[in-house]
């Protein structure tokens, strides 16, 4: 039951949440905030703030079409990683295009911090440069970080614009990386260079000086393969395409797409989207090895198969071709994503590129499994995938700049927002608080004034009746048994005295076990034993009473012995304990009992254990003699179970919720 503090504090709580919804309008993006009149009002004689709320609006409404930026992780293939261990020798990565293109921007893709670190270890200072000439003789600088500042480690992409300029080779010095002991390091995840819109980088060749590799995770040509946190090119516009999701029969099935162009094209690159699976967990169902091979003929050389890591990658896999021409585009896939015995290979879109057009876009495929023929989807090749547009990657890359940029903006905005909306409605908003304040406040105090007067009386009566019980029947229980023992020494001195013995013997019986089941009753009253601890306590003193002849033993392994128990639940637990050990001195004859305590995940578990000859058993073959135990274990609403065979002894497991027994539920 909660103390009277709490509840007025609930309260109080209660009225802080409603009178916001009273004084303090919505953000300003979201509709209808005006329906608050002490909001109309405000925004009437001040029109700065409604100027600023058009304002945020508008760019909200903009941020919600643009491309989404959520980063995710990437299995493997993370990017290109920096050491430098000599402050003359700046750690460099070169690409070279194949041959000279007029660029576009350039954006570099921080990568995720490593285990363990917090920061993505972006550098913290570079240089870009760009020449026609492979010794960058005739390089020109088109970025460096200004010197009193550093780069931002915020995950966003650095685009860097180049103006248009001619170049084949572009390089990247990391000035100052993270200083780690005498060396410091950096990690990029991608970088992007565009030309027309097109992502040139994806083809080019890429070397390092002071690259600290790592197979399948770092490595110079992990920088320009078109994977990043960043995942897929797509846009906030949501549709119903989502790619196709095959099941196949045996995880060493061979999946294979095949394009026909109709004739003969020099190909740049080939794109292979993942198609995601939100609902096993967020992970995606590419499969794991990706070989694609140009030809003249629907039948390609395997020596012409070239290689690309998938799997569970929420990245697209780009497999460069260089210029290789042929009019067969062959795209084959092993490994399923595997969930028991279902084997999933799933592709949202495939894209093939040749001097800048798409030309598998709206293409459908032959669909392959093992030679057998499957109809193909056209979502395969119509822009979309996992239910969003994809975006040319320039494209992409632009709208999570802008998407940056809008959001420092909001970020500025908004705290000036909040302080203006504060300043025009805090009076208007401070009466009616005073007003709602006191409709809640005074039947809150009166109930909570009655409930207290209520709660004392019932307290007074607890102590009562708990001290007659202890002078009154205790008393007359006690003297009983006094009695009875005298009687019985008289008639020892008699002749033949054995019947009225026996009799006066019962009667002392019955009198102290009735005087200590009063004791008991008046131990179940008493508020200042309501502890787990308290509990145990009363559970070894009584079987220190009842199991006089046996060999005993308690153990006690819960850690939240302090908790205060309902005095239900207290009850109801001493009463199965009870019944427990006197099933073991009517049935057992045991020699040794065992009592074990101890908590299981949100329970405490309750054990006694004998040696004896096992529990008697009906008709059924069934235990007898617990059905008090069963009936006690169902008020608690806990489990019970029994394991007992004849000359094996009786084990009785109690599992009750912590949440049935506790009187702070909170504390369960």
């Amino acid at each position: 039951m909660s103390s009277p503090r709490t509840r007025l504090t609930a309260a109080c709580f209660l009225l802080a949440g409603v009178i916001p919804l009273l004084g303090s309008p919505p953000l300003p993006h979201q509709q209808g905030y005006s329906a608050n009149p002490i909001s109309r009002m405000a925004r009437v004689v001040n029109p700065d703030l409604a100027e600023l709320e058009q304002r945020i609006t508008a760019l909200n409404s903009r941020v919600r079409g643009m491309a989404p930026y959520s980063p995710k992780p990437v299995k493997q293939e993370f990017g290109w990683r920096s050491i430098e261990t000599d402050p003359n020798q700046k750690p460099q990565l070169t690409l070279d295009l194949g041959e000279t293109y007029p660029l576009g921007d350039i954006y570099l893709i921080p990568a995720l911090p490593p285990f363990g670190e917090t920061q993505r270890l972006f550098p913290q200072r570079l240089t870009v440069e760009v020449a026609r000439l492979a010794d960058f003789s005739d390089s020109k600088l088109i970025y460096t970080t200004a010197e009193d500042k550093t780069e931002s480690d915020g995950g966003f992409p650095l685009r860097i614009p180049t103006r248009e300029l001619d170049a084949r080779f572009v390089r990247l010095t990391v000035d100052q990386g993270h200083r780690r002991g005498d060396q410091a390091v950096a990690m990029i995840s991608e970088m992007m260079v565009l030309s027309g819109g097109q992502p040139v980088s994806m083809t080019a060749k890429a070397q390092a000086t002071g690259s600290m590799d790592s197979p399948s995770q770092w490595s110079p040509e992990y920088a320009i393969d078109g994977q990043s946190p960043l995942g897929i090119w797509q846009s906030g516009r949501w549709n119903r395409s989502r790619g196709q999701l095959l099941e196949l029969v045996d995880a060493e099935d061979v999946v294979t797409w095949q394009f026909d162009l109709g004739e003969s094209a020099a190909l740049d690159r080939a794109t292979i989207f993942p198609y995601e699976l939100p609902e096993v967990g967020g992970t995606s169902s590419l499969p794991s090895t990706l070989q694609v091979a140009v030809s003249d003929t629907p039948h390609p050389d395997e020596a012409s198969f070239t290689a690309c890591s998938g799997g569970e990658t929420f990245s697209p896999c780009t497999v460069p071709l260089r210029g290789k021409t042929g009019r067969y585009v062959t795209i084959r896939g092993s490994g399923p994503f595997s969930i028991g015995k279902h084997h999933l290979v799933g592709i949202s879109e495939f894209e093939i590129w040749s001097l800048g057009r798409n030309l598998a876009a709206n293409f459908i495929p032959v669909l392959k499994v093992n030679e057998k023929l499957i109809a193909a989807s056209e979502e395969l090749t119509d822009g979309r995938g996992n239910g969003l547009e994809i975006m040319p990657v320039g494209d992409w890359l632009l709208d999570i700049d802008q998407r940056h940029k809008i959001e420092e903006q909001l970020a500025l905005l908004t705290p000036v927002w909040n302080s203006k909306v504060a300043e025009s409605e805090i009076n208007v908003t401070w009466g009616a608080s005073v007003a709602i304040g006191l409709t809640f406040l005074i039947p809150v105090a009166i109930f909570e004034r009655r409930r207290l007067v209520s709660r004392k009386h019932i307290d007074q009566l607890r102590r009562r009746i708990a001290s007659d019980l202890h002078d009154d029947i205790g008393s007359n229980l006690g003297s009983i048994s006094l009695i009875a023992r005298s009687a019985k020494r008289d008639l020892s001195r008699a002749h033949d005295p054995d019947a009225l013995a026996e009799d006066l013997n019962e009667m002392e019986t019955i009198a102290r076990e009735s005087s200590l089941a009063m004791r008991d009753i008046v131990w179940l009253l008493e508020r200042n034993q309501d502890s787990i601890g308290d509990f145990v306590e009363r559970m070894r003193n009584t079987a220190d009473r009842l199991l006089r002849d046996m060999k005993f033993e308690m153990t006690c392994k819960s850690n939240r012995t302090a908790l205060k128990l309902t005095l239900e639940s207290k009850r109801h637990l001493f009463l199965f304990y009870k019944e427990a050990l006197h099933n073991i001195l009517k049935h057992s004859k045991a020699s040794n009992v065992r009592v074990n305590i101890y908590d299981y995940r949100d329970s405490l578990i309750m054990e006694v254990e004998d040696d004896g000859i096992g529990l008697p058993l009906d008709e059924a073959g069934k235990a007898a003699a617990v059905r008090k135990l069963t009936a006690r274990a169902a008020v608690l609403d806990g489990r019970f179970n029994v394991d007992s065979a004849p000359g094996k002894g009786t084990r009785l497991r109690l599992e009750v919720k912590r949440a049935n027994l506790l009187a702070n539920k909170a504390a369960a």
